[in-house]
């Protein structure tokens, strides 16, 4: 069992790894002068810039912020193919604070910090809140004259306009295991396991790695221990999609809990919404009442014969009446005989 779980974790991780190469993550390292951190241009499925950030956030990222000042701005600036324009272009992770001073007062990156204007690109002319849009969100401009990019205010929403209105810049800087190496990199490596390939490692959010006894009987009853990281103190465990009774934290890396009456086959096992599927095998019990309809009956039977090979040796009758015993003759009274 502990293969098989492994073997899923390094398919996560090709996953992350596959998509990362797709959309050129780079990595502006630190013995080049930079901070480890990893960037991408992403397409995004949406143009919103407040679905873009959701979007990010869901993969372990955040919209880029360039908190270390221009050298990161340029870093990042040659993911940019050559040659695009676009007036509203690929979001970054700067926003203004409602009620702030326009054009320029309040903006702050999506991490907290204030802008530093000092570290700032606005492109010439820019933010200027354009009338009617409501423009506190940051996007990046490029003129169709110079071929000049910089940052541009915008509206959360682009209707219409530049492709590149789909696109974002993203930026991996979590280091959730405290090892001073950005964790994004370190799943891409193999050197974390990602098994729901969300891009946090699993060690860092509650996550499910394995089940003991790997399988367990269809009429439930069964005590089982679930392994795994992070676990809270007040766990809801699901198997096969069905809660679990007695659940019991020994602690943030174990439970028990009592399985359910389930169908035969493989299902999965959930600890407060982390999902590790096909974790666990219910087996076909003779005698079982497998479509859970109260009895078992011939239905039992052809679900195990269909799916699980033969259990029962002959099929399931009703019992053959009894049959009265013989009369002894002699005891039986003399009847009349015909002449």
């Amino acid at each position: 069992m502990s293969i098989q779980i492994r073997v899923a974790g390094l398919v996560a991780t090709a996953i992350v790894a596959s998509a990362a190469k797709a959309q050129t993550a780079v990595e502006w390292k630190v013995s080049e002068g930079g901070n480890g951190h990893w960037y991408q241009l992403r397409e995004m499925n949406s143009t919103r810039w407040t679905e873009q950030k959701q979007a990010c956030e869901a993969i372990g990222a955040h919209l880029a912020c360039f908190e270390d000042g221009l050298n990161e701005i340029d870093f990042v600036e040659t993911l940019v193919p050559r040659g695009t324009v676009f007036l509203f272009g690929p979001s970054i992770g700067l926003t203004q604070l409602p009620g702030s001073t326009e054009p320029s007062g309040g903006w702050v990156w999506v991490t907290g910090i204030p802008l530093d204007a000092t570290k700032s690109r606005w492109f010439p002319g820019e933010p200027n809140d354009g009338p009617g849009y409501g423009e506190d969100r940051a996007r990046y401009r490029r003129d169709r004259s110079d071929g000049t990019l910089g940052w541009n205010d915008a509206p959360d929403f682009i209707p219409v306009g530049d492709p590149a209105s789909t696109k974002a810049f993203v930026e991996w800087s979590a280091d959730c295991n405290g090892d001073g190496i950005v964790d994004f990199g370190q799943i891409l490596r193999g050197e974390l396991d990602d098994d729901n390939a969300n891009g946090i490692p699993d060690i860092c959010e509650t996550s499910v790695t394995g089940v003991i006894p790997p399988s367990v009987p269809s009429q439930g009853g069964a005590t089982v221990t679930i392994k795994g990281a992070n676990f809270p103190d007040n766990p809801t465990v699901l198997i096969g999609g069905v809660a679990a009774k007695d659940v019991v934290r020994l602690s943030a890396t174990r439970i028990t809990a009592t399985s359910p009456a389930l169908l035969p086959g493989m299902v999965s096992i959930s600890v407060s919404g982390f999902v590790l599927q096909e974790a666990l095998y219910i087996r076909p019990e003779c005698g079982s009442d497998l479509d859970q309809n109260g009895v078992v009956d011939t239905g039992d039977i052809s679900i195990i014969l269909l799916d699980f090979g033969p259990c029962y040796q002959t099929p399931l009758t009703a019992p053959a009446p009894e049959v009265p015993p013989l009369l002894d003759a002699q005891a039986l009274p003399d009847a009349p005989r015909h002449r």
